[in-house]
């Protein structure tokens, strides 16, 4: 398998956590894969570590299908995987256990994701139902991801973290904050899996972007595999949670995601960095503000 280099990559950080586990205080490395993604080491079945995106954006967590296979994981029901960009019929795999950070999920029927057309050895996804029940704290600047106990939160957030009461989407279990492109506000899904941020043609035009001049294209893929091709180009100011964003570049496509939403966006991984957030999914809250270590952000 491909994880050796990953467990190298984790010497250092683990040494580091059993230090901090002495004070209670447990954490695990949240480190960027080639695909600009961000990893957290889990463990599948009592084995690992492997890398799985940390992905606030996905309800549940998933394995992908040659990791499935690696590992001749069972199989578990039939129903639809979907992702961002549309959806698709899939068979779940069955994991006894699920574990990061020491907390561990069990006899899960995981959402199984198909393999990435980039071939990267992404082994799977750690979504909302991993963190619901615990702070889960994601420090993009130091790079570290906690699962703590839900006790006081501000003893954690950071200083001059920004609460926010998470609005929701429609049939998801995703977070949403209030944004402004320009002035103009609108709604955005807070997605640690997304590298990038899109917003939708309503929300831009709304804003004043002019789409038409831009020069670039991307293409988007979801969980599900089916891609959409987006603008790329500038679209201004963002502000969020009194954080601001001058001169901000994101894609423009309407997902599947955010259809009967009208001015929305997802909040990717680029607008995120350099922050550090706390996130409470059983009471649907969360707090945004600096990272701890700025000098990395």
């Amino acid at each position: 398998m491909v994880h050796e280099g990953f467990r190298r990559a984790l010497g250092l950080a683990a040494t580091c956590c059993a230090v901090l586990a002495t004070s209670a205080l447990a954490e695990v490395p949240l480190t960027k894969d080639a695909t600009r993604h961000v990893m957290v080491p889990a463990f599948v079945n009592g084995k690992g570590p492997f890398p799985f995106m940390l992905d606030t954006g996905a309800d549940e967590s998933a394995a992908y299908a040659w990791f499935a296979k690696s590992l001749n994981l069972p199989k578990g029901g039939k129903r639809e995987l979907n992702g961002a960009t549309g959806s698709v019929a899939m068979t779940g795999t069955l994991l006894s256990e699920l574990r990061i950070d020491g907390h561990a999920l069990h006899n899960i029927d995981a959402d199984t994701i198909p393999d990435r057309p980039d071939h990267a050895q992404i082994a799977g996804v750690a979504g909302a139902d991993m963190m619901a029940g615990k702070l889960a704290v994601l420090d993009f600047g130091c790079g570290k991801f906690a699962l703590l106990p839900l006790t006081d939160p501000f003893k954690v957030v950071g200083a001059k973290a920004v609460f926010v009461k998470a609005g929701a989407i429609p049939d998801g279990k995703q977070l949403t904050l209030p944004v402004a492109i320009n002035g103009v506000t609108g709604v955005a899904m807070l997605d640690s899996g997304a590298r990038a941020s899109i917003v939708n043609t309503n929300f831009a035009r709304a804003a004043g972007v002019d789409i038409s001049k831009f020069h670039g294209t991307a293409s988007t893929r979801g969980a599900a595999g089916q891609s959409v091709n987006a603008a790329v180009g500038p679209i201004g100011t963002v502000r969020f949670t009194g954080i601001v964003r001058d001169h901000a570049t994101a894609r423009v496509a309407d997902l599947p995601s955010l259809q009967g939403m009208d001015r929305a966006m997802i909040l990717g991984l680029d607008l995120l960095q350099g922050t550090r957030l706390t996130i409470d999914y059983r009471a649907r809250r969360f707090w945004v503000g600096a990272s701890v270590c700025p000098e990395h952000g």
